[in-house]
């Protein structure tokens, strides 16, 4: 009987609130102050899930996907420019964000990704990162499209 219960157990802790944790409203206050040209406006629904997009003055991107207080995506996104000193502005808000969805273990992370990605530029780079929070990481970025991506989800 007690080898039932222990093995249903995890099962069943999966099976309750499957978003981060995160309070949409919250985090678009925070992100807000931080930096006060987003506007968040709602987007067209992903998956029946609510969508808020905002974009910011250097064309940062920041998305929120899911219910108020179920978010399953959290997504930043940056297209590096010729002007090295909006660059450096917007990778200072990637880091603020990375810390706010990962803590200082998101920023420690952040920073390796943006240390890897200075040697080469040219190459893209693609880094998962499971969180103590229960979110899971990525950072992706495309010389290409000279795109730099930081997403949040549950795991």
């Amino acid at each position: 009987m007690a080898v039932i219960l222990i093995c249903y157990l995890p099962a069943h802790a999966q099976i309750g609130n499957p978003g981060m944790h995160l309070n949409r409203n919250v985090l678009i206050k925070k992100l807000t102050e931080a930096d006060s040209s987003l506007v968040f406006k709602q987007d067209t629904d992903i998956s029946l899930l609510p969508n808020f997009v905002a974009t910011d003055a250097n064309g940062s991107r920041a998305q929120l996907i899911g219910k108020p207080d179920e978010l399953m995506i959290v997504k930043w996104t940056y297209v590096f420019k010729a002007d090295e000193k909006v660059n450096l502005i917007e990778l200072q808000k990637l880091a603020w964000f990375a810390n706010t969805l990962g803590d200082q273990e998101g920023l420690d992370w952040f920073f390796a990704q943006l240390a890897e990605l200075g040697k080469d530029y040219k190459k893209p780079v693609s880094e998962i990162k499971m969180f103590d929070s229960k979110r899971k990481g990525e950072i992706s970025y495309s010389p290409k499209e000279k795109t730099l991506t930081m997403t949040f989800t549950p795991w």
